[in-house]
């Protein structure tokens, strides 16, 4: 959507988007965070494309100062209004790209970007990638969540069963639609690996984090063995 659909939606921002943060049922986010042994006394969290606020409420905690930021001004006013932690915070109206200008490079202990690089576009995605390697510390972390590949097919394969014409997962590329038009990236996990390599971190932990079915629009298929995932990784950057 774009940002003045963002700011109009504010107050259904939970229902629109499937916030990880929040939607997780398999509390891989807490055991990715405790992986970065971030200090309340030292630990910078950078927060790209904050949302409501989310991840910063459950963890902000653990660091000694916080800096997050979206794009949609009603959105990070609503992150900022109901935000109760100690740690002291600031919020940025600011696309994820100008970050680093306005935090900072080299700032974070622990850089967060959770599905936000999501963009069709390949030019958008690396310039993604390059604002998390600037705002982070050398030997700081990054923690990502991606789409997968390999959870859209799987969702797909189920939705086609009920198809008399079964649709493909993806355009060329990962680019899969998502409902309302728009289309986004989904990574495999051997991509994320590559791509993680080649900005000059190491991985750290890699897996999944789980997501009720709902969020697929879908009710869980009885057969089905697992639900849907995003990939999560905890990448170190490599002084």
């Amino acid at each position: 959507m774009s940002r003045r659909e963002w700011n109009r939606s504010a107050d259904q921002f939970d229902e629109l988007v499937c916030d990880i943060a929040s939607e997780e049922t398999n509390n891989q986010l807490r055991r990715f965070v405790t992986a970065a042994r971030p200090s309340p006394k030292k630990s910078v969290l950078v927060d790209l494309g904050c949302g409501t606020g989310t991840f910063v409420q459950k963890f902000g905690k653990h660091f000694r100062k916080i800096f997050a930021a979206d794009f949609a001004t009603a959105v990070v006013k609503k992150a900022e209004k109901t935000y109760k932690g100690a740690t002291p915070a600031t919020w940025r109206v600011a696309d994820v790209k100008e970050c680093p200008k306005l935090f900072g490079t080299q700032c974070a202990d622990l850089a967060v970007c959770l599905n936000v690089i999501t963009s069709p576009s390949a030019a958008r995605r690396k310039s993604l990638w390059a604002t998390i390697k600037a705002v982070t510390k050398p030997s700081g972390h990054m923690l990502i969540v991606v789409p997968s590949v390999e959870s859209c097919e799987m969702v797909n394969e189920w939705e086609n069963r009920t198809r008399k014409r079964p649709k493909p997962a993806f355009r060329k590329g990962g680019l899969a639609e998502r409902g309302d038009g728009a289309w986004q990236k989904h990574f495999s996990r051997s991509e994320l690996t590559s791509i993680i390599t080649e900005l000059g971190f190491s991985v750290v932990r890699l897996g999944a984090v789980s997501y009720a079915w709902s969020s697929e629009g879908m009710r869980k298929p009885r057969s089905a063995a697992k639900g849907p995932w995003d990939w999560i990784c905890l990448a170190k950057r490599v002084a």
